[in-house]
């Protein structure tokens, strides 16, 4: 078996990994929230105030991956793995609806997708 330094890029460490996926979970958290927000203000019938903020949430999530150390395309088809797992457990912490094994079998699929997507050599 490789060693991990072998499998990571030259110039990545434990710290930009940390980093960048940090960057990739508030994102994701940011999307989903402002979403969630607007969803509440359209479909629940809640105040126009929720959707306001879930506004501001989604404007500032735009400005999130700005901050990556990558091109655009890479940035957002790694972001796109992670958004789809944050998003299944954003449906069983908030909604309260348990995954079944295909979710959670996809999302494990779309997590390594982004896994390959940003973190291997080029």
């Amino acid at each position: 078996m490789k060693k991990l330094e072998s499998i990571l890029p030259v110039n990545s460490n434990l710290t930009s990994i940390v980093s960048t996926f940090g960057l990739f979970l508030v994102a994701a958290v940011a999307e989903i929230g402002g979403g969630y927000l607007v969803w509440q203000w359209l479909r629940e019938r809640k105040k126009i105030t929720i959707g306001f903020v879930g506004g501001i949430i989604l404007f500032v999530y735009g400005i999130i991956p700005t901050l990556q150390p990558s091109n655009f395309g890479r940035v957002y088809a790694a972001y796109g793995g992670i958004f789809v797992a944050v998003t299944i457990v954003w449906g069983l912490i908030v909604d309260k609806k348990r995954p079944n094994r295909f979710e959670i079998i996809g999302g494990f699929i779309v997590l390594l997708g982004a896994v390959i997507i940003f973190y291997t050599p080029r």
